[in-house]
């Protein structure tokens, strides 16, 4: 009972009890109800009505499973009737998460009245935010975050899309979800939907008529999971009206997060002793992906860790390699800056088309055992491609209980998008045999491009989806290529250079002189230079910084790439050093590192410039009117409510009439029967009253 419990028992407890051995306790508290009730008495100092409710536990698979409301809280006693039931006091362990607790229900703290103005120990709770766990949440302690998600039997309190805690009453906050929307889900938060045909039905068809069958799977019944208004504008129109601060972003006191390092210890610190990792890692941004500080905290909490290597379908496949097998000598290569990673443990996926899943899973079977279940927590950076990962994953095992995801459309499962922190808290998915799989929020980063940037067009564009295109150019000293509206490439020193892009296929790309691109920037950035798509945007990511760095290459491969944290890189060919500025807005870094694919520029050639080969065309061009339109009528709505607050505010101002001025003017043509008559003495206007009110 000490172990189970976590409490010394006192010495007159011991001896109510006959002085009986530790070991032959717990058998005989259960037989005597008395007993219970003094060791009840004797570790809270409470006395507990003795209802017949503290009965045996059933047997092992019978006993009912708690609620998501009693693994938050322990909660105060409910009254029903006469009867009072009385739950078990809360363990040592839970109550050290919760600020001024005196071990006594409320309703007894009310009668003794211990409040924080009486009692100097107890300190009083700070309001928490709309949509926050209750104050008496266990989400703080390891393992506790991904059990408090509601499942298939009890009620909807988390988003499936983000893990946000749901709520109707502040649109402005995580995980706000319309009441009258929130009424057409189940308890449970699913929705069952089918599409209708066309035409009208019919009970019975005329000999000879045939019938044809459709066998697309359009027509079947699909499940919809509840999902925040957040979620659901960024799975159906890939865009928020608003960021949503708060979630695992919020710190403790209300405070946004300052350093990256704060998010790595509130994560790692609620993983579940015993449980193993999956670091997913971005092969197109390798860099800026890893996290040191994270897998330095997993270590020395000695967790397993499986580098998963994620979004290897979007690297282009030219030439007879048609496989990975370049790929995976180098990152065998970079390996060396995991910290002495096992080359095992380094796994090449694809979680778009679940390639390379068969090998994570022979991997896993060394960390997991049958018989011993575990925590699968999925880690790593921001649009590392963690959500997908987890959405396929459970696609691969044959989860059932996750509702209809539609992977090309991104609609269903976990929310993924390119906005950064798309999740907001642990989500949570139990497996068979125990396990569970857990995603994570991502760790932040302040050094990718994605995080100067806030429109929704700006971010898809930034981040490549879909297979890259690579696209050489030819470079000279004192000719620049623009990338988009935010990176610029000037050729400084060296022979001429082919440049190699690999860019996301919706980013512009101008090669042109060195003293034109100021002339240039100032007057097409978010025109014809995009992403950013609007010159707002491009105002506000400021000055661009200068980089150099010094390059080595051949005539016919790449040693070297350049590349920009959270956009893609450049590979660098031609005979002879050379030396490259790159201009980058402030805060964004840029490395360089052995080439990843170098023999592009034998593949594919060199190409001539012009200036729409790449992401310009009539869809383009309408999302960007489109925004430009939006813009506008934003700022035109704004300016007519101002100008109907300032028409109503001179509405409602009291007006100031003179004394001397009359009610009725003297000219006015009265109707027969009526006159003007002096107002008494005191008032300053004349009326007009009927002869006949007057008799």
């Amino acid at each position: 009972l000490k172990g189970a419990i976590g409490w010394q028992i006192s010495s007159p407890a011991m001896a109510s009890l006959g002085g009986r051995s530790r070991g032959s306790l717990l058998p005989q508290v259960w037989r005597s109800c008395s007993a219970t009730q003094k060791i009840r008495q004797a570790l809270c100092g409470a006395e507990f009505p003795d209802p017949p409710l503290w009965q045996p536990p059933r047997r092992f698979g019978t006993r009912p499973r708690p609620t998501a409301d009693a693994l938050r809280s322990p909660g105060p006693r409910e009254a029903s009737g006469t009867a009072s039931a009385a739950r078990w006091p809360p363990h040592s362990w839970a109550r050290s998460f919760s600020s001024g607790d005196t071990g006594q229900p409320p309703e007894e703290e009310a009668q003794t009245g211990s409040s924080s103005e009486t009692s100097p120990t107890s300190t009083s709770l700070a309001p928490m935010p709309p949509g926050a766990p209750p104050p008496g949440d266990l989400t703080t302690a390891a393992g506790m975050e991904e059990l408090l998600r509601g499942g298939s039997k009890y009620d909807a309190k988390r988003c499936s899309g983000c893990g946000a805690w749901l709520q109707s009453h502040n649109p402005e906050e995580q995980g706000f979800v319309p009441a009258e929307a929130r009424d057409n889900f189940s308890a449970s938060g699913r929705k069952k939907t089918r599409k209708e045909p066309m035409g009208v039905p019919v009970d019975w068809v005329p000999d000879g008529v045939e019938v044809l069958r459709d066998p697309s799977p359009k027509y079947k019944v699909r499940t919809r999971m509840l999902v925040c208004m957040r979620c659901y504008r960024l799975q159906h129109y890939h865009r928020t009206v608003a960021p949503v601060s708060g979630g695992f972003y919020r710190m403790e006191g209300g405070r946004e997060w300052e350093h990256e390092a704060e998010i790595v210890e509130k994560v790692v610190r609620r993983m579940r002793k015993g449980s193993i990792v999956m670091m997913m890692v971005d092969i197109l941004d390798f860099e800026s992906s890893l996290v040191p500080e994270l897998i330095d905290a997993c270590r020395n909490r000695r967790f397993p860790i499986v580098f998963v290597v994620n979004k290897v379908d979007c690297l282009p496949q030219s030439g007879r390699d048609k496989g990975l097998d370049r790929v995976k000598a180098w990152v065998r290569r970079m390996s060396r800056q995991l910290k002495n990673a096992r080359i095992d443990d380094i796994v090449l996926v694809s979680a778009q088309n679940a390639y390379g899943f068969a090998d994570l899973e022979n991997r896993l079977r060394h960390h997991l055992e049958p018989s011993d279940p575990k925590n699968i927590y999925v880690v790593g950076r921001v649009n590392s491609g963690k959500s997908t990962f987890v959405n396929r994953f459970l696609w691969y095992v044959g989860f059932k209980h996750q509702g209809t995801v539609h992977y090309k459309r991104t609609v269903g499962g976990v929310t993924r998008s390119p906005v950064p922190g798309t999740t907001l808290h642990f989500v949570s998915f139990n497996l068979p045999k125990g396990f569970r799989l857990i995603d994570t929020p991502g760790i932040p980063s302040q050094c990718q491009v994605t995080n100067l940037l806030s429109e929704g067009i700006d971010l898809y564009s930034s981040l490549p989806r879909r297979k890259l295109r690579p696209i050489s150019y030819v470079l000279h000293t004192g000719r620049s290529l623009l990338v988009g509206a935010m990176v610029r490439i000037d050729q400084v020193k060296g022979a001429f250079s082919f440049v190699t892009a690999f860019f996301n296929p919706a980013v512009t790309l101008h090669v042109c002189q060195t003293n034109r691109v100021e002339d240039l920037m100032a007057r097409k950035a978010g025109d014809f230079f995009y992403p950013p798509h609007s010159r707002e945007d491009c105002e506000r990511l400021g000055p661009l910084v200068r980089h150099r760095v010094e390059v080595i290459g051949s005539s016919d491969r790449a040693w070297d790439d350049i590349v920009i944290a959270g956009l893609g890189w450049l590979a660098v060919s031609g005979y002879g050093s050379k030396e490259i500025d790159v201009w980058v807005p402030s805060g964004v870094k840029v490395f360089r590192r052995p080439s990843l694919l170098p023999q592009e520029v034998r593949h594919r050639g060199v190409t001539r410039f012009h200036p729409n080969h790449r992401a310009r065309g009539h869809r383009v061009f309408r999302k960007k009117n489109a925004i430009v339109k939006e813009r506008r009528d934003r700022e035109l709505r704004k300016a007519l409510r101002e100008q109907q607050a300032t028409m109503e505010a001179d509405q409602a101002a009291p007006v100031e009439v003179p004394g001397n001025v009359s009610f009725v003017e003297d000219d006015v043509e009265l109707l027969p029967g009526y006159s003007v008559v002096k107002a008494p003495r005191g008032e300053s206007s004349g009326t007009a009253r009927s002869q006949d009110a007057e008799e």
